[in-house]
Parts: C-alpha cells; sequence; structure tokens
C-alpha cells in the first residue's frame, strides 16, 4: 500500500530548514556554534558510529515499499539554500518493520557533503567520514504531516545511506546529478525522470544499519528523530559531488552543509545484523527481545 502524496508533504519548511536562521560556516554569526533551542539538548544528531559500543541485535527485516520505484510522472528537485531536495509525487512511499513500531511515511530525500571528498557525511563510522551521505526523511502515519510529528518523541524517522567516493561515476546517480545544474540558484526547482531513484533498491535486502534517537540536524535541532543508518555505503564519483558543490545558497556556493559531531551523552546505539545464511523468520534470543523491547519503550516515551 502506498499513500496519496496529498497526505504526506504537507509540511512547513520552519520544521526542518530555515534558510534565514543558520549557516554551516562554523565562523558565521549563525553558525553551528551559536545554534540555540534544542540544539543544545542531550540528543543531538548526528554522531559517530561503531561497532564496540554498540548493543548487537537483530530486528525484524526492515520493510521498504515504493521508494525505487519508476515513477511516471517523476520527481522534483529543488534548492532548498542548504541543500538539493528530492520530492515525491502522486502516492508516498513508507517504510515500517526494524526497531519500529509503526508506518513511516517518505516527505523528502536531502544530501549533504563536505568540502573534500572524506569530509562529506554527517554520520561517522568508526572515526571515518564519506563523500556524501543522504536522508531519507519520514513522519509517523498516523500524525498526517512533517509538521504534525515535529512534537513527538517518535514523530519521525529519517534513513541515512552513506555514499563512498570514487574515481569513476556511479551511473546510477545520473538522473539526479545531470539536472542539479538547473537548480544552482537558491529556491530553483526542475523536474526528474521516474527512474531517477532506482539506485535505493540496492537496500531492499539490507538489513545491517545502526539505529538510535536523536535529532534533526538542522535547526530547531529537534529531538523527535529515530535514525537508522545504513553501514554498506553507495558509491558516487567525485566530479559527480562536486556537481553538488556549485550549487548556491544564501551566501555563495554551498561548499559543505554538514553540522559536526555531537556527544552521545549516554544514549545506546544498536547495532542490527543480519547474514545471507539467517533464517527470514525473526528468532532472537530473550537477551535480543530484551533489548528490543527496551528500544521500543525509549521509542514510545512521550
Amino acid at each position: 500500500m502506498l499513500v496519496p502524496q496529498s497526505s504526506g508533504t504537507e509540511y512547513s519548511d520552519k520544521v526542518i530548514m530555515n534558510a534565514t536562521r543558520y549557516s554551516y560556516d562554523m565562523k558565521a554569526p549563525v553558525g553551528p556554534p551559536m545554534w540555540r533551542d534544542d540544539c543544545l539538548g542531550q540528543r543531538q544528531s548526528p554522531i559517530n558510529l561503531d561497532d564496540v559500543d554498540s548493543i548487537s541485535t537483530v530486528f525484524p527485516p526492515l520493510e521498504w515499499y515504493g521508494h525505487w520505484d519508476n515513477r511516471e510522472e517523476g520527481f522534483m528537485m529543488r534548492n532548498t539554500w542548504h541543500s538539493a531536495e528530492v520530492e515525491y509525487m502522486g502516492e508516498m512511499p513508507f517504510i515500517k518493520g526494524g526497531p519500529l513500531t509503526a508506518e513511516y511515511i517518505l516527505a523528502q530525500v536531502h544530501f549533504h557533503w563536505g568540502t573534500s571528498g572524506n569530509s562529506g557525511s554527517e554520520h561517522s563510522l568508526d572515526t571515518h567520514f564519506f563523500g556524501m551521505e543522504a536522508h531519507l526523511v519520514h513522519y509517523k502515519a498516523e500524525y498526517g504531516s512533517v509538521s504534525a510529528a515535529a512534537g513527538r518523541l517518535d514523530g519521525l524517522v529519517v534513513v541515512g545511506i552513506f555514499f563512498r567516493s570514487s574515481r569513476g561515476n556511479n551511473p546510477e546517480l545520473n538522473g539526479i546529478v545531470s539536472k542539479l545544474e538547473e537548480i544552482i540558484e537558491g529556491n530553483n526547482s526542475t523536474r526528474i525522470n521516474g527512474d531517477a531513484m532506482e539506485w535505493l533498491e540496492g537496500y531492499s535486502d539490507m538489513q545491517n544499519y545502526y539505529t538510535y534517537l536523536g535529532s534533526l540536524t538542522t535547526p530547531p535541532c529537534s529531538e523527535i528523530v529515530t535514525w537508522i543508518v545504513m553501514k554498506e555505503p553507495a558509491i558516487i564519483g567525485e566530479r559527480q559531488i562536486e556537481e553538488f558543490k556549485r550549487l548556491k545558497g544564501q551566501n555563495g556556493t554551498i561548499s559543505s552543509n554538514v553540522r559536526p559531531i555531537q556527544d552521545l551523552n549516554g544514549r545506546q546505539v544498536f547495532y542490527s545484523w543480519r547474514d545471507s545464511s539467517a533464517s527470514a523468520k525473526f528468532q532472537p534470543s530473550s537477551g535480543l527481545i530484551l533489548c528490543y523491547l527496551i528500544f521500543t519503550m525509549l521509542l514510545n516515551f512521550k
């Protein structure tokens, strides 16, 4: 089942991005050191992820519905002044399973990159950064929109996907990268082909990921996000990353749009693993069940 777009992307830019209130420049008057409100909270994102300090567990399979479908109507992509954002039209994809106790509807996909090929991800893996990171922003279906979900601890689920930079381009990303020249200026938008998100299909069977409770990585940094960060990266060409860096924000080109790593502050990170020989049926031990119950209790605490 897919959900009509009319109930999906009716969100306010004030919830996730406000171009006039913040910058990624560490020296700017509105740069990350000056972010206030929830940005000073105890459950902030992004964080460093590692196997040593994570609880290894097996969640039920993570289920994707419609994220990589070839769409006749295509997609809209726009320059938000801070990133390139892809919006779905028509029926909206959703995700469920894994650590989630409900369905979450996709609102948009956006990208983060850095000044160099090894500093473009927001999260890090064993202190290692990647060339870029995609964020798939979902809201809980029962809340009806991102703005309605903004005040709930379990309001949003963001799936993070790393991109490892390579010398050669990834042709699966051409549908997005080739259209970036049409949204160089802030607030510009363009339509992209219906097969532009098929690269996501590679994650349909992926069950190796980190999950934790965190926040938006942009002001107001609301602590309402269940993060699911895939361990295996996608591939992107170095020249393709350069095309993203041509986009313009409030103060010239967007050379970097990553928030610095935040303290864990005692939070627990879960690492979900599932190898190819594992049964498709979820049969965890009592210890794994306990981990799952603790996680869902935290998730549903409002």
